[in-house]
């Protein structure tokens, strides 16, 4: 081997050695960075919240919320529940001759409230309501020269409990107490004589009401019902089937 290729050969291998790190440093930078599960990115960095933890507040806050909704809704309910209706019917006043009764048309008004409205869960205020009530019916009898004739005049408070259907309609069961003023006559040819008198007096009934709003925000309702209304006078009993329409506030 002559000098030429020693020197040559020397170089060479010169060369391999320099090159040699820099192609493990290339080798270690390719490769891929390791992830620390435990969020060693750095003692500053903050914690994230686990998903329980998340899930769990905001599991609180729809409690909270709804729990809210429930204390402001007699507050935010536009209407007081406060109204009157007119009513007419077919009664049945019970006959002291027998037979099933004597058919008379009734006429009659009644103030209502909604009292239930005091009561700040939502489906219990929609369940209860009272009437005050004035209704009469007048019968008569007898010939062209001897008659008579009665005026019945029934006054009752009756709480009431409905069972709704739905937002609007709903079935209900009332009993109320009151006193029956009771205004009697007999006539013979030009001459009558008038009696007069009152009793206590005990009502029961069912019926169905419906109260679809008449305005956009539902601060005024249509009310109507159709009803069944039992009258206990002493020993009379008397029978309504009866129908209603008002407005409610």
């Amino acid at each position: 081997m002559n000098a030429l290729s020693c020197h040559r050969l020397l170089a060479l291998s010169l060369g391999l050695l320099i090159a040699l790190p820099a192609l493990a440093q290339k080798k270690d930078d390719d490769a891929p960075l390791p992830y620390d599960d435990d969020g060693a990115a750095g003692d500053d960095a903050p914690a994230r919240p686990k998903k329980s933890r998340k899930s769990e507040r905001l599991r609180e806050e729809d409690e909270d919320a709804e729990a809210r909704d429930e204390r402001l809704a007699d507050t935010d309910d536009p209407n007081y529940g406060v109204g009157g209706e007119v009513g007419a019917g077919l009664m049945l006043f019970d006959a002291s001759r027998g037979g099933l009764g004597d058919p008379r048309f009734s006429f009659g008004v009644r103030f209502t409230w909604e009292w239930g409205r005091l009561i700040p869960d939502e489906y219990l205020r929609e369940m209860f309501f009272a009437d005050v009530q004035w209704r009469f019916g007048v019968t008569q009898d007898g010939t062209a020269q001897v008659s008579s004739w009665a005026s019945q005049h029934y006054f009752t408070v009756a709480p009431a409990v409905v069972w709704p259907i739905s937002k609007v309609f709903g079935l209900y069961g009332q009993l109320g107490l009151g006193v029956n003023a009771n205004f009697t006559g007999v006539r013979v040819d030009q001459n009558e004589v008038q009696l007069q008198g009152a009793r206590f007096l005990f009502q029961y009934g069912v019926g169905l009401r419906g109260r679809p709003a008449l305005t956009e925000d539902e601060s005024v309702r249509l009310t109507w019902r159709v009803e069944i209304t039992r009258y206990l006078r002493g020993y009379m009993h008397d029978t309504c089937f009866g129908a209603g329409v008002g407005v409610l506030f």
